[in-house]
């Protein structure tokens, strides 16, 4: 089976006897996360993406975190009500969700050959649980654990009073993830992960301006697995 070059972050983490789960190692599919602070427009521009590769043919799974599971369903009551729990616990609720998450759904789905589009991923974790106090290396590390890193992961990137504009234009007050001075402190631990396949994305323009770099940059990654999104 064709084997990936490690990347640096895999070195890195090699160095420090931590094994990193790729997606090279599993399965034939390809795993796209998309990422940023609430309100960087990553739902309707993961849905978009799916589109566009379906029209082409190729087999498609749109997930979003939190999931379906109790996990997932204790993480939203959080969102609506208030963090009434720690850091700490709120790390493992999402790290418990992800894990019913990567076994139920990521990895069947990459092991069949599928694209599979993240609305949000581990990286989130590392952003928002970062900006309270705990530790990102941390937390990407006992995620790589069990969830395959991503081929290519898109960081959609907005300034919070934008992203806090959008939502309340949305809704009529944003929830305890959505405060301007927490955003400030995301999107800077965001813009901190950007590397070879960490990229930034300026979310700031249209939606097809913006999906229209989204696609050149999934397009040149399916190209190195012989797919073609730009091919009809």
């Amino acid at each position: 089976m064709e084997r990936s070059v490690p990347s640096a972050h895999d070195r890195t983490a090699a160095s420090h006897g931590a094994t990193v789960v790729t997606t090279r190692d599993i399965q034939s599919g390809v795993l796209i996360a998309f990422e940023g602070i609430d309100g960087s427009g990553k739902s309707t521009q993961a849905r978009r993406l799916c589109s566009a590769l379906q029209e082409r043919g190729l087999s498609t799974l749109l997930l979003h975190e939190p999931g379906d599971s109790e996990y997932g369903d204790r993480i939203r009551q959080l969102f609506e009500h208030g963090r009434n729990v720690s850091p700490e616990e709120e790390m493992r609720l999402f790290l418990e969700d992800r894990r019913i998450d990567v076994r139920d759904n990521i990895l069947p789905a990459l092991e069949s050959g599928s694209v599979v589009v993240m609305d949000r991923y581990y990286f989130s974790s590392m952003a928002y649980q970062g900006a309270l106090g705990l530790d990102p290396e941390l937390i990407r590390e006992k995620n790589e654990e069990f969830a395959p890193r991503p081929d290519l992961t898109l960081i959609l990137d907005v300034i919070p009073d934008t992203g806090v504009t959008r939502i309340r234009a949305r809704r009529d007050v944003p929830d305890s993830f959505e405060r301007v001075d927490y955003l400030l402190q995301v999107r800077e631990i965001f813009l901190t992960f950007c590397s070879d396949d960490v990229v930034r994305v300026d979310a700031s323009g249209d939606l097809d301006t913006v999906q229209e770099e989204i696609q050149e940059l999934v397009g040149k990654l399916l190209s190195t697995r012989g797919l073609l999104l730009g091919a009809r």
